[in-house]
């Protein structure tokens, strides 16, 4: 059974003087910087829990063949500006180029980091999204109109409102939120987040063995990508 291993490996974030991630003020690193795709990274070594791949089999929403040479895993959190900005300037990218192409399978894993407001009501409104076939598009939408479901007292309805516009059954999604049956895969997307020391978004594994932190910029996460279909990164 493959998992991913409690051994040492590279972990890599860009890192510009702002940052380009949201990050818990607990995670503690010991850094080396070097210079790798012709930009700025630093490198990062932790100890991380065993995870059973059939565990992560069960989480989040994939997308992609099921035959690509690439597996990542994101993590993120719907309260997450980095998160939607790599969504916004990045991924069509990746769906582009490696997803459509058969190279890069992809699963996306919400979960809540607790920095957020409204954030778990999202992550239960995707995952009933999700159950109408719908993920990826109330992924998009969440990500895109943070500020119009993050902002306000009640955010059930403007989520009523996404979920519309992205062609859901209204009813069937209202019957899902209501029914708050979701609690349960948000609460199993944290915990896995936690085994893996997921304590910044959007966090991103490769190959389940490297992890790359941070809204990195859309030439160095398609050099990135490249390396590790090519075998480089391995």
């Amino acid at each position: 059974m493959t998992t991913l291993q409690a051994t040492k490996f590279d972990e890599r974030i860009f890192t510009p003087a702002t940052g380009l991630m949201h990050r818990s003020p607990r995670t503690s690193w010991r850094t080396r910087v070097t210079t790798t795709f012709g930009a700025t990274l630093c490198f990062f070594t932790l100890q991380a829990d065993r995870v059973a791949a059939q565990d992560l089999n069960r989480l989040g929403h994939t997308v992609g063949s099921t035959n690509a040479p690439v597996e990542v895993i994101e993590f993120l959190d719907f309260g997450c500006s980095q998160c939607a900005s790599f969504t916004a300037q990045s991924f069509g990218m990746v769906q582009r180029e490696f997803i459509n192409t058969g190279q890069v399978r992809w699963r996306s894993v919400p979960f809540v980091g607790g920095a957020f407001r409204h954030s778990a009501f999202a992550a239960e409104a995707a995952e009933c999204a999700a159950e109408q076939g719908r993920y990826f598009a109330m992924h998009d939408s969440l990500l895109a109109r943070q500020k119009q479901w993050g902002r306000v007292g009640k955010p059930a309805p403007v989520l009523l409102e996404i979920a519309r516009s992205i062609g859901a059954d209204t009813v069937q999604f209202n019957d899902c939120v209501r029914s708050e049956r979701m609690r349960a895969r948000v609460r199993e997307h944290k915990a896995a987040a936690l085994a893996l020391r997921v304590y910044g978004t959007p966090t991103f594994f490769l190959q389940r063995e490297r992890r790359v932190l941070g809204a990195i910029p859309t030439a160095q996460f398609r050099d990135i990508l490249r390396a590790e279909v090519n075998g480089i990164g391995r």
